[in-house]
């Protein structure tokens, strides 16, 4: 039995309707789901429940009146007003209440259930709303009945029916190979013009591939004349339709029969699964393929601008002039040149030098400086990342789409500067960690690290941001002199090799750093495509789960 398959296939339709981009697609998504809840579901776990009969037809065509003679009373109103029947209305056996009868639609209020002694057991007869009906509505529980009925009783007139909408819902009616009854109401009352009439339509029917989609065999057109009327029961007359009484009688007469045409409309229900589902797994291709090349964009704007941010931080050229001054006058690049001139074992004596008593050390305000002038170029750089992104996204349906939902996509996010910042010193605390270490790993060096962590992680910092190397022209100057100043220093007090090994973990944590901030960027872009971007694997599922159910055996 299909059950497993279609329970997959229902969870892979909620998914893809929750996720859909638009309006149009996720109502294709959702009127599937219901056919395989309220109908495919149910009559795969109870081949016994009650048949469900539609009678479908449009404005006018008498279907509320066979609807009455089938019922043998006046159970739903006909009359000139249009549409006449806004609510589907169905009558069934008291003895089948227990039974799930038209599950879907009765949990959403959407029919009216008449429960009458006089009606068949095991049948369930709708008069359904007009499939061409001024009512969006009428026309959507039109469908989704076709969609759960086991045998159509399909009414036309003689002068509408070679009408395109009658046509279109034959071809839908055929698709989903549900069994068919015709009835062909108002033929005129002269027999050549009736036989006429008749003669033609089965012609078109034969022509539009559905003599053999009848419900008992080919499929018979049942002629009622203009004026066969029950003026009494609002009804046609009972002679008129007949055929189809006794048709529907012997039905339930025969629980094998009765049997037999459920578990062919099943298995014509769950033939067409795959195709009904192709279109929206083709959609979902489409969508992720989309995406993919949103997100591809979006990655390699992101890429060049973190790579232009890498750039400028390895020159170390972003730094203000004057803070770098500052810096140099603080320690006293002269000084620290003699000093380093006089011996490594004069160092230890002459290093406490550098932070001589006077006005508090500026290592707090350098650092802030330097951290400023870090996080304004990385905003500058995410900001045209994400101009460039979006500029590139309005020329796709889906980007644009996404772009009118989060205008704020145009423009790096409004923390982005605060996060960058409090990153940075949380990395600036771990820079501080790291010296004192160095320092207390070097005995008589740890002495001259207390002389002022924060100065020495201070010149740490700046060593990671400003060094020589890719210095050309211009460039070469107070940047140059800054980064040797700091890498001499650095060198006297921790050793050569252990500042090599440090500036190299710092940088690395801090591309880290960055590396996090451009990715939490971009992925807002993931977030605005929303489901377009997560279903990866949706298109197959519904495939796999759609021809699983399709292939399952209903003996």
């Amino acid at each position: 039995m299909p059950t497993d398959a279609l329970r997959d296939l229902a969870a892979a339709l909620q998914r893809r309707a929750s996720a859909a981009p638009d309006a149009t697609r996720v109502d294709r998504a959702e009127r599937l789901r219901r056919h395989v809840v309220d109908y495919l579901a149910p009559r795969a776990r109870n081949a016994a429940a009650p048949l469900v009969v539609a009678i479908l037809g449009s404005t006018g065509s008498g279907k509320s009146s066979l609807f009455n003679a089938l019922a043998g009373r006046a159970a739903s109103p006909s009359g000139v007003l249009r549409p006449t029947t806004r609510r589907p209305i169905a009558i069934a056996h008291p003895a089948d209440g227990g039974q799930e009868l038209l599950p879907g639609m009765a949990s959403r209020d959407a029919v009216d259930l008449v429960m009458d002694p006089a009606a068949r057991r095991g049948l369930v007869v709708v008069d359904a709303p007009d499939f061409d009906s001024v009512e969006l509505a009428n026309r959507a529980l039109a469908v989704e009945l076709l969609e759960a009925a086991d045998l159509v009783i399909f009414v036309t007139t003689a002068t509408r029916y070679a009408d395109q909408v009658p046509w279109t819902m034959l071809g839908r009616a055929h698709q989903r190979g549900v069994p068919l009854l015709a009835v062909l109401n108002r033929l005129p009352p002269e027999t050549d013009d009736a036989d006429a009439v008749v003669a033609d339509y089965r012609n078109l029917l034969q022509r539009g591939s559905l003599a053999d989609a009848g419900a008992f065999g080919r499929l018979e057109v049942v002629p009622v004349l203009e004026d066969a009327l029950d003026a009494e029961r609002d009804a046609l007359d009972a002679n008129a339709v007949a055929p189809i009484r006794d048709a529907l009688d012997r039905l339930m007469a025969d629980e094998v029969a009765r049997r037999a045409m459920a578990r062919r409309s099943l298995a014509s229900a769950l033939a067409g699964l795959p195709a009904a589902i192709e279109e929206v797994a083709t959609e979902v291709d489409q969508e992720q393929a989309a995406a993919r090349e949103l997100t591809a964009t979006a990655d390699r704007s992101y890429r060049e601008r973190r790579a232009a941010l890498g750039e400028e931080l390895g020159r170390g050229t972003f730094l203000r002039a004057e803070v770098l001054r500052q810096w140099q006058d603080f320690v006293g690049a002269g000084q620290v040149a003699r000093i380093l001139a006089q011996g490594i074992g004069r160092v230890t004596a002459t290093i406490r030098s550098l932070f001589r008593p006077g006005p508090p050390a500026p290592a707090v305000e350098v650092r802030e400086a330097a951290f400023a002038d870090l996080v304004a170029l990385a905003v500058q750089q995410a900001d045209a990342a994400a101009r460039r992104t979006s500029t590139a996204w309005m020329d796709d349906p889906y980007g644009a789409r996404a772009l009118a939902v989060d205008a704020r996509l145009w423009g790096a996010s409004s923390g982005l500067a605060e996060r960058l910042v409090a990153d940075l010193e949380a990395w600036a605390a771990g820079v501080g960690d790291q010296i004192r270490v160095l320092g207390e790993q070097r005995k008589g060096w740890a002495q001259v690290a207390s002389i002022g962590v924060n100065a020495v992680g201070t010149s740490a910092i700046l060593a990671v941001f400003v060094h020589t190397g890719g210095l050309t022209g211009a460039e070469v100057g107070i940047t140059a002199a800054t980064a040797v100043v700091n890498q001499k220093l650095l060198e006297a007090i921790f050793g050569e090799a252990n500042v090599a090994a440090f500036v190299t973990r710092a940088r690395a944590s801090l591309g880290a750093l960055i590396d996090a901030a451009f990715e939490a960027e971009r992925r807002r872009f993931d977030d605005a495509l929303g489901g377009l971007a997560e279903a990866t694997t949706l298109a197959d599922e519904l495939r796999t789960a759609a021809r699983r159910a399709a292939d399952a055996d209903l003996s």
